[in-house]
């Protein structure tokens, strides 16, 4: 953050604790419905009780967060049927305050989303590019995919309040910079909050690819519900990405999940034999596979594993086999799913680390 740059994206700070219980309330009321953002909003009793407060106390907070255009109130559909008495007043958090960019900057793709505060999908746009693209054409590629994403969610530049990125090799998540790619060697060092800086009126947050296919699978897929998750991105390259207590595992170089890098742990076999096309539910194939993942599931004792990336389509082909071989080698039989985000896994991981960027002075008061 620049000097003298304000981390409250939306003014100063909330006077009361009463008033950041009440935004809360509405927030996760938003943020729970995928589809229509909240459109039905709560009642002031129900964000009362929700926010442990009085309904007084809830009347004052929501006040400042009209005020501040964080909540709006929802107007009584003219044309819907009549009920005796007045209707009660209903409120919503006000998702299009503003928007987030996410971006998966990858070997052959660049895939970006646009989405509103509580998440809900506005736009996308995709770019395809070379392994041997230099990096200011990545970049530039990146820019392109960010700003046009943007315009299809008909969302302004003025009101991206965050740009989240997701890229492969260790990423540190304090300055934003590639550590080491080694799938992409000459990407090592890139500076991505400070390439990505500009679009936008906010921050731009950056972590590695699988890191943030972790924490997509945590918000919007199959692993909803778990705290500690193993997420194994598998395609031209297989690493993993580490949720414990809901929280990201980084590491000191932001390269914790490297199993690749161990060449006893079995991946380098597996990745060859991606590339060779081989059947994915090939014995020595999958015995490849599960000694990483056996690896780091001794090592974190998760609720689950989620299988990412290319192989993620493979389905149950090779989730059998994977399992019964993880059965095996475990301790304890974990459940193992696949993926079901897509390509879009590791570009919505990045839209969720804008929107924590963001929250985490959204739920402060100081």
């Amino acid at each position: 953050m620049a000097a003298g740059e304000s981390r409250y994206w939306f003014g100063a700070p909330l006077s009361r604790p009463t008033t950041v219980a009440a935004l809360r309330a509405v927030h996760a009321d938003a943020a729970s419905r995928r589809d229509d953002s909240g459109a039905d909003g709560l009642p002031i009793t129900e964000i009362a009780r929700r926010a442990d407060v009085s309904r007084p106390m809830a009347e004052e907070a929501l006040t400042e967060l009209r005020e501040r255009d964080l909540v709006v109130e929802i107007m009584p559909d003219p044309d819907a049927p009549r009920t005796v008495g007045r209707p009660a007043k209903r409120y919503r958090f006000n998702s299009e305050f503003g928007y987030v960019l996410g971006v998966d900057i990858g070997i052959h793709k660049v895939l970006a989303l646009c989405t509103d505060l509580s998440g809900t999908l506005r736009g996308s746009h995709r770019v395809e590019v070379s392994a041997d693209l230099d990096n200011s054409s990545r970049i530039d590629a990146a820019r392109v995919a960010l700003k046009r994403a943007a315009r299809a969610g008909h969302a302004r530049l003025s009101d991206v309040l965050a740009v989240g990125v997701g890229t492969t090799g260790p990423v540190d998540p304090r300055t934003g910079e590639v550590v080491q790619s080694p799938a992409l060697l000459q990407w090592s060092g890139v500076d991505l909050r400070q390439e990505l800086s500009g679009i936008g009126t906010g921050s731009v947050v950056a972590g590695n690819d699988a890191n943030l296919g972790a924490l997509a699978e945590a918000w919007r897929g199959v692993a909803g519900g778990s705290s500690d998750v193993v997420y194994v991105l598998a395609g031209h390259q297989i690493s993993v990405g580490i949720l414990i207590n809901g929280q990201l595992r980084h590491g000191r170089h932001g390269a914790a999940g490297e199993i690749g890098q161990l060449r006893a742990a079995g991946w380098y076999d597996a990745r060859d034999a991606l590339r060779e096309r081989k059947p994915v539910d090939a014995p020595d194939f999958v015995d490849a596979l599960a000694t990483g993942i056996a690896a780091t599931v001794l090592t974190v004792d998760p609720d689950m594993v989620v299988i990412g990336g290319g192989l993620s389509q493979a389905g149950e082909k090779l989730l059998i086999p994977l399992r019964r071989r993880l059965d095996e080698l475990c301790m304890f039989s974990i459940p193992v799913q696949a993926s079901q985000l897509g390509e879009r896994n590791v570009a919505l991981g990045a839209v969720r680390l804008a929107l924590d960027d963001l929250e985490s002075a959204l739920f402060e008061l100081s």
